[in-house]
């Protein structure tokens, strides 16, 4: 066995950062259970090193390279990987606590049932990425790449998701209460079953994303574009949809109780057996609209005219 290892299994003391390089020119890759707590690592190539259940808390490897590698279950709190190449590294159930990820790239890693709270993960490069049931509550995402990555039964309260690209992600039943998603791009994204409550999409582009059934209670969508959304049985309770464009979109048996359309494009939308209780319609465009079946009890704004149409279209209780 190479003297280090020995050294630091009879020793159990906190390795600093020369032993830890010496070590992996020794081509040794074995760092389980090792402590590295603040070591100063910047830039050095460690790819392909197993460091699971290792101690890394507040370790600076800002540029290192740790491709390949694993950190499975690995305490990383507080840990500095700005710019680091984390590409395929699997990070299952590794803790990253108030970590700087900044700009990192993390393609093909897996980072599920990993904890990331508060987190700066802005720019980070996140693409395919497997983050199942991960924790990022509090993390700052702001202008990620996440296309196509894999963020199912995710945590992402109050996530900051600013001008991120989540273009063909999965989010199937993760719960983004109060997260921001402002200016975002969720083109064809997976948000079915979703806990969206309080969360900010204003100016975000969901083209053809399916929302099948999410949970959008007291969201602010005004300006979003919802081009052929699927919003069928879904739940927009208070929502504010103002500026909104949801041409060719799916509300079908959606319950939009109180809504504001104020300014939203309808334009060849299906609206059958949805509730519009107390919905703002100031300014709507219908054209095109199915309508049997939907309940427009005690809504304002309708013109005249649009009163008579819904009516003629088999809206019910136009007052």
């Amino acid at each position: 066995m190479n003297p280090l290892k020995i050294k630091h299994q009879q020793s159990g003391n906190n390795v600093n950062a020369n032993e830890i390089i010496q070590h992996y020119a020794a081509m040794e890759r074995d760092f389980q259970n090792w402590s590295f707590s603040e070591a100063s690592l910047s830039g050095v190539d460690l790819s392909s090193a197993d460091f699971s259940h290792a101690n890394l808390n507040g370790a600076n490897l800002s540029k290192a390279n740790l491709s390949g590698g694993k950190l499975v279950w690995t305490d990383l709190n507080r840990a500095n990987l700005s710019q680091a190449n984390l590409s395929f590294v699997n990070l299952f159930h590794a803790s990253l606590l108030w970590a700087n990820l900044n700009g990192a790239t993390l393609s093909g890693a897996n980072l599920s049932s990993a904890r990331l709270n508060y987190a700066n993960l802005e720019l980070v490069q996140l693409r395919e990425t497997n983050l199942t049931e991960v924790d990022l509550e509090g993390a700052l995402l702001t202008r990620a790449d996440l296309t196509r990555a894999n963020l199912f039964k995710a945590i992402l309260k109050e996530t900051d998701f600013t001008g991120a690209n989540l273009d063909n992600a999965i989010l199937r039943e993760s719960n983004c209460e109060g997260a921001i998603l402002r200016a975002a791009s969720l083109r064809r994204v997976d948000l079915e079953k979703a806990q969206l409550q309080e969360t900010i999409l204003n100016e975000a582009d969901l083209t053809k994303a399916d929302l099948i059934a999410a949970d959008l209670s007291h969201a602010d969508l005004t300006n979003a574009i919802l081009v052929q959304v699927s919003l069928e049985l879904a739940t927009l309770l208070n929502t504010d949809l103002s500026g909104a464009n949801l041409e060719q979109a799916s509300l079908f048996n959606a319950n939009l109780e109180g809504a504001v359309l104020k300014r939203a494009n309808l334009r060849n939308t299906d609206l059958r057996h949805a509730n519009f209780k107390n919905t703002d319609f100031t300014g709507v465009i219908f054209s095109g609209s199915r309508v049997k079946g939907a309940l427009f009890n005690d809504v304002v704004g309708l013109s005249d005219q649009q009163k008579q149409w819904l009516k003629e279209n088999g809206a019910l209780n136009i007052c």
